[in-house]
């Protein structure tokens, strides 16, 4: 699972992840969790992932991606929910269909959509 957090800023940004509110900034001393930043490639661009290596359920949870400079912050946040095994055995069972039409299908791949 990857999070990306894109920030356009002067002064230059720092970006910090944190999950559920607390104060620990990620990845802390978890090893499945990573976070990776890089510069550019516009003027002032900054990028930032946050990568969990097989998610399970102790990663359900609202992740915040914090962007702070010298004259303020601001964040976005997504929530990542994770199925148990079971709830993942119901799940398919009640969407193969539909998954196995949607793999079936013609679809354009030659569009962008950026």
């Amino acid at each position: 699972m990857v999070f990306l957090c894109e920030v356009f800023a002067f002064p230059m940004a720092m970006i910090e992840w944190k999950k559920d509110g607390r104060d620990i900034i990620l990845p802390g001393d978890d090893p499945h969790i990573s976070v990776q930043s890089r510069g550019g490639p516009l003027k002032y661009e900054l990028s930032s992932w946050l990568q969990i290596e097989k998610a399970g359920l102790a990663d359900a949870g609202t992740y915040r991606c914090v962007a702070r400079n010298e004259l303020g912050s601001i964040s976005a946040m997504a929530v990542l929910g994770v199925l148990g095994p079971e709830e993942m055995s119901v799940y398919l069972t009640e969407n193969m269909t539909e998954m196995m039409e949607y793999g079936n299908s013609e679809r354009e791949y030659d569009e962008d959509y950026y």
